[in-house]
């Protein structure tokens, strides 16, 4: 069982980072949150139109629905040839889950974000900011992630096991 998880896991950690790619690539305003202040207070990054904050809406919501659908189908196709307890089924949805805040961490944050610190992470009128290299900030993002992934796993973990339950098993 962790061994599919841990795999599921780098799958949707995968998914999770052309994701946020897209975004900083196509519409960069919406994740201006997720940088430190020094950043968020020094960007010139150009307001969007009207037209790009609708384009920008639809495209996360469809996005994210298709990542959190992914979450729900992982345990489903695990355990829809043996039947099981909901916390087992929620047990293996958190583990995914958590690959990717491990992954955002270690990957997202702490190697590209702090270490490398590609251009295309950097936002217009912020370069040399010290924010990009907040090892704290990111971390404690990832604390807050781990409340985050598990309330996330606790819901699809309800659905694909009333799934299971319901129409599978």
């Amino acid at each position: 069982m962790l061994t599919s998880a841990l795999i599921n896991g780098m799958i949707w950690s995968v998914l999770w980072i052309a994701y946020v790619y897209m975004l900083l690539k196509c519409f960069p305003w919406e994740m201006v949150h997720e940088y430190p202040e020094d950043i968020k207070e020094k960007t010139t990054l150009r307001k969007p139109d009207e037209k790009q904050k609708k384009q920008a809406k639809l495209w996360e919501g469809i996005a994210s629905l298709a990542l959190f659908v992914i979450l729900a189908v992982f345990p489903i196709l695990y355990f829809r040839h043996q039947q099981d307890t909901f916390l087992r089924i929620f047990f293996y949805t958190w583990i995914i889950a958590f690959t990717w805040n491990i992954v955002d961490l270690i990957i997202m944050d702490w190697l590209l974000v702090c270490t490398i610190t590609p251009d295309w992470l950097v936002l217009p009128g912020t370069e040399g900011c010290a924010g990009y290299k907040d090892y704290r900030f990111h971390f404690i993002g990832f604390l807050q992630g781990c409340l985050y992934i598990s309330i996330t796993a606790l819901l699809m973990a309800g659905a694909a096991y009333l799934i299971l339950r319901f129409f599978i098993w």
